[in-house]
């Protein structure tokens, strides 16, 4: 398609972009001069779209043939570059296409740490079998002070490399332990590889993400095993492009956030670009709309499914949470969010008991065989849509004339906008009316009026808006890491990072004059005095004058890489459960004929779920304990958790009870995974006390602690049961804000003998204390010297005092709080997220507040996090602030406090309904928050209200008044129990 009147520049003078996104279905391609943007055509000089190819690059050679074929008088001299949007590297991993996609093997710098989580420990089953191919634990890694664990050792390196050589592996993944913070043992083992093994394509993990053990490691693996396809796929493209077209420009391929990547650094790190395509076209969209400064929704409409996002003011979209999962591997990337229907252009369309259903089957790329209006015999949505408006020119309309009632058709029209418009209304961020774009080459199926949609806009060049979005797109650079400040002024080295942010987007290309700071932050690390984690991204415009000769050299790509690549739709098998299509409805927890509940997979998704939002913000996320509770479980291992009104059965009035906890920050902890430290803590704790655990409880219920006693507690470790029941009912960022202290005697010390373990060959025993508060503060001094993270044991207790001093029922509650949001999800009920959460309190809660985190402010101050998260309500009339230490403080609307502690205060993700840790709190993350009344054991009495209310706090000034009335939850044993 050609735009004539763009046509008059002189060839001298012109400066043109290419853009092309492959699709599944279709590829669309777009010649736009960047100079003419701002006039009626957008400066789109010539567009198409066709089929997607088996070979791809003949694809794209075919669509920028034909886009220089329509535009008359362009030279291949005027183009400036050609970009690329591709699913092609998302897909391999979603198809999980072993052709595509190589055996790793990772090398862990860990010291003694990790094991419990080995690596593709998130991977599903078939993606795991396809790419685990050696896995091996070397000495190495770092404290977050900066102390090295342990040296690293090359002998014991040259022994890994060689076992690896022998399995005939290429793709090697190196990860550190805090290798954001110093990569130097990352470099050094690469360089060591490298001697001995030239050919081997090595990922350094500090280059891939940032911090955060598990998810940057997935992200390595899945970079490393994409290598060599993309190499092909690149190369290919750079081939077609070349030295089949003859054009001399940079190639550059589109990345997860909006912004563009040169095919140099693609090579390297293929996994930016995996979430391109729905990037793309709402960039394009945002672009043709006009909507730049304002919200809008997107309506991308393929040949299979409708992608909605919603656009931020900024043009670009609106992230997901911290983490994100690609082929069920989770990630700590920033991805789009986006929710997808079956509804396309290709859906099929049939007639049940008088109903008209659309989708989700669809025939996709084979559209032009099976289609009425072109060659085939089924109905499709463009069938129906073709024959009810006779103005849209796709396929043979006559084919389709008369063909459906008009009774037929209406009932297709309300059926497509009841799907849109639930859809769209997931994705509002306020009840008032929003625009609504519509692009991609299946939109013309959308209806021009949408309830909740103040005006529906289908733009010129709506078909090719992926394309748009691609060939527009802008250049990003990212700081990311850990630094001790050293007595240098935070404000300083955060001065330093910006420039070496600008400095990295200069490098690629970008225009000096347009390089904006798009974020920042500066997060203070819990315990570790002096250390905080730093980000800077940038966001800039390409300098189009200077990049061609910035970016003239040619590709160092292997010839055997230059061969077609061919689409390869295979599919492997996975024998596990899928757990976002499991029935969690009809699921019943298996309790046996002694009342124990003998723990499956599911019970652990729903635990981690629900332990976090009991967390209030704290207790660490309980991700990695759920990874390393569930390996045990595929081990064949075996953990019950029994009722407390069954504890007599296990301890016969003479036995001892453990409740153990890990301390720290959560930052180290999700980053230096756990060691033996736990199981150490028991063996001292036996040779000081004399006493044997007969059953162990987690100290606090909230976070990653309410599920990390299960990996002392199974079959074969401890083999003792957990007991249904925590010290706190939620979590607390001390040791003293438990109920035992509240029960305790004036004066009188509940926890020594305590011990603690950071794994590492350091123990230590508090024998004696004057009191619990002076026992905490003996313990955070230590954190500081061992690694700011350690595993701890209280003194055993007996059936006696657990009984009085336990807040029963925790885990049953958690189990209930994450089956209520995975329900929710189940019934596509997001937008009911709060309900279902505080049904599973029995009701005693209130929802306080919608909205948008607009602002994060934290400081270190003996140990604790401290800090504030503003929360802008979705018609920006209110704003809620929530001072937290550690875990959430109150809540107050304007001026006014509407809720603080001992009631819970947890702020949940809008998108997900899983909880926001105080860590993860971020701008632009969209939340609700809950107030939740805690047990009567906090309330009951003023020691109680003073040691867990605001005064607990030092808040002298805030008075507390309770949200609700607790109810105590139903047990699973007294549900689900049977004689």
């Amino acid at each position: 398609m050609v735009q004539h009147d763009v046509l008059q520049q002189t060839s001298m003078t012109r400066t043109l972009l290419i853009g092309v996104d492959v699709g599944g279905t279709n590829t669309d391609s777009v010649l736009v001069d960047p100079h003419r943007v701002n006039e009626a055509n957008k400066g789109v000089i010539s567009w198409n779209k066709s089929v997607t190819t088996n070979d791809v690059s003949d694809g794209i050679s075919n669509g920028v043939s034909k886009l220089m074929e329509d535009a008359i008088g362009i030279d291949k001299n005027d183009i400036t570059s050609v970009t690329i949007g591709t699913t092609h590297f998302i897909n391999a991993v979603i198809e999980q296409d072993a052709s595509r996609l190589e055996k790793v093997a990772i090398l862990r710098l860990c010291g003694p740490y990790s094991r419990e989580i080995p690596p593709f420990s998130s991977f599903p089953n078939g993606l795991r079998s396809i790419m685990e191919g050696y896995v091996g634990y070397l000495n190495g890694g770092f404290h977050v002070d900066g102390k090295s664990i342990q040296p690293v050792d090359e002998n014991e390196v040259m022994k890994h490399v060689d076992e690896i050589k022998g399995k005939n592996i290429s793709s090697i993944v190196i990860n550190g332990i805090f290798s954001s913070l110093n990569p130097e043992q990352e470099i050094q083992v690469k360089e060591m590889i490298l001697k001995v093994y030239p050919c081997a394509k090595v990922v350094m993990s500090h280059e891939v993400s940032g911090v955060g053990y598990i998810e940057r490691e997935n992200a390595s693996i899945l970079n490393a095993s994409i290598l060599s396809f993309s190499e092909r796929i690149i190369g290919s493209i750079v081939d077609a492009i070349e030295n089949r077209m003859g054009f001399h420009c940079p190639v550059f391929l589109t990345q997860n956030d909006g912004t563009v990547l040169s095919a140099h650094e693609c090579l390297k790190f293929p996994i930016r670009t995996f979430s391109s395509g729905t990037t793309n076209s709402m960039r394009g969209a945002s672009f043709l709309g006009n909507v730049i400064g304002k919200q809008a929704i997107v309506v991308d409409v393929g040949g299979t499914t409708a992608d909605v996002g919603l656009l931020l003011p900024t043009g670009f979209p609106r992230e997901s949470s911290s983490y994100c999962n690609i082929g069920s591997v989770r990630l700590n990337f920033g991805m789009p969010h986006v929710e997808s229907i079956g509804l396309g252009g290709g859906s099929l369309v049939r007639e049940v008991n008088g109903d008209i259903l659309v989708g989700p089957e669809s025939v996709g790329s084979q559209i032009l065989t099976r289609a009425l209006i072109f060659e085939g015999n089924e109905v499709t949505a463009s069938d129906v849509a073709v024959a009810a408006d006779s103005n849209l020119t796709i396929g043979d309309s006559s084919k389709v004339k008369n063909r459906f009632s008009e009774e037929f058709i209406a009932k297709f029209q309300e059926r497509v906008k009841l799907m849109l418009e639930i859809v769209v209304d997931k994705m509002k961020t306020s009840p008032e009316d929003v625009t609504v774009i519509a692009v991609g080459g299946g939109s013309f199926i959308i209806p021009e009026n949408l309830n909740g949609a103040s005006k529906v806009i289908r733009p010129e060049f709506y078909g090719v808006a992926n394309a748009i979005g691609a060939a527009l797109g802008k250049i990003s650079s990212e700081v990311h890491v850990i630094r001790q400040l050293n007595g240098e002024p935070k404000e300083e080295i955060l001065e330093q990072l910006k420039q070496e942010a600008i400095e990295k987007a200069h490098e690629k290309g970008a225009l000096v004059s347009s390089t904006k700071i798009a974020y920042i932050s500066s997060e203070p690390i819990p315990y570790c005095d002096g250390a905080y984690e730093f980000m800077v991204k940038t966001i800039s415009d390409i300098d189009y004058d200077v990049i061609k000769q910035k970016f003239s050299r040619s590709l160092n790509i292997r010839s055997e890489a230059r061969s077609g690549i061919f689409k390869d739709s295979h599919v492997q098998e996975q024998a596990e459960v899928d757990l976002d299509a499991f029935d969690y409805l009809s699921y019943k927890p298996v309790i046996n004929s002694e009342r124990q509940w003998i723990l499956s997979e599911i019970d652990l998704e729903l635990l981690r779920i629900g332990t976090y939002i009991l967390g209030c913000g704290g207790g660490g996320d309980p991700f990695p304990e759920f990874l390393s509770t569930r390996n045990l479980l595929r081990k064949g291992e075996t953990i019950c958790v029994v009722d407390t009104k069954d504890i007599a059965k296990y301890t016969k009035g003479t036995g001892s009870i453990g409740s153990l906890c890990s301390a720290g920050s959560p930052t180290v902890s999700n980053e230096q995974l756990k060691g033996p430290g736990m199981v150490k803590c028991v063996e001292v704790m036996k040779k000081f006390t004399g006493k044997s655990i007969d059953l162990v409880f987690p100290v606090e219920i909230g976070g990653g602690n309410g599920m990390s006693v299960f990996r002392v507690a199974t079959s074969s470790q401890l083999n003792v049961p957990v007991i249904d029941c925590d010290l706190m009912g939620r979590a607390y960022p001390t040791h003293w804000q438990t109920i035992p202290v509240v029960n305790s005697e004036d004066g009188k010390p509940c926890y020594p003998p305590l011990v603690a373990s950071n794994g590492n060959g350091n123990t230590i025993i508090v024998a004696e204390t004057k009191s619990d508060y002076l026992l905490e503060k003996v313990l955070r001094a230590s954190l500081s010297e061992i690694g700011c993270t350690v595993d701890l044991i209280n003194p055993p207790m007996d059936e006696k005092t657990t009984t009085l001093n336990t807040i029963h029922g925790s885990l049953s509650l958690a189990w209930r709080i994450g089956r209520a949001v995975r329900i929710a999800r189940q019934r596509s009920e997001i937008y009911k997220m709060p309900q279902r959460i505080l049904e599973a309190f029995g009701n005693s809660g209130k929802l306080l507040f919608e909205g948008k985190i607009v602002g994060v402010e934290r400081r270190l101050h003996k140990g604790h996090v401290w800090g504030d998260v503003l929360i802008e309500s979705l018609d920006k009339t209110h704003v809620m602030t929530i001072p937290f230490k550690n875990e959430n403080i109150y809540a107050k609307i304007d001026d006014k406090v509407v809720c603080s502690v001992p009631d819970l205060i947890s702020i949940i993700d809008s998108n997900t309904g899983e909880a926001v840790g105080t860590p993860d709190y971020r701008y632009g993350l969209f939340v609700f928050v809950l107030g939740i009344a805690p047990s009567d054991k906090w309330t009951s009495t003023t020691k109680a209200i003073e040691i867990g209310g605001p005064k607990g706090f030092d808040l002298e000034d805030v008075d507390y008044k309770p949200i609700s009335e607790y109810k105590p939850p139903l047990t699973v044993f007294d549900e689900f129990f049977s004689d």
